[in-house]
C-alpha cells in the first residue's frame, strides 16, 4: 500500500497538553506491545479520530421509508 504524501507542520503546545500527549503515547505502546510510538504518531491518531468523530456527527443522515 502506497503511503500518502505528508507535509511537516510545526506548532507550540502547552506543557500540560504535551504531558497528556506523552501519556497517550504510553497507552498506545502498552496496547500494542513490540511497537514504538512517537508524539507525531499520537498526534496523527488523535487528530484523525477527532476529525472522524466531528465530521461523522455533522454528516447528513439518511431518512428511511421513502
Amino acid at each position: 500500500m502506497a503511503k500518502e504524501p505528508t507535509t511537516q507542520v510545526a506548532f507550540r503546545l502547552p506543557d500540560s497538553l504535551i504531558a497528556r500527549l506523552d501519556r497517550h503515547v504510553e497507552r498506545m505502546t502498552k496496547e500494542h506491545p513490540g511497537l514504538d510510538f512517537s508524539r507525531a504518531d499520537a498526534v496523527r491518531s488523535l487528530l484523525t479520530r477527532a476529525l472522524d468523530e466531528i465530521e461523522g456527527a455533522s454528516a447528513p443522515t439518511k431518512r428511511g421509508g421513502r
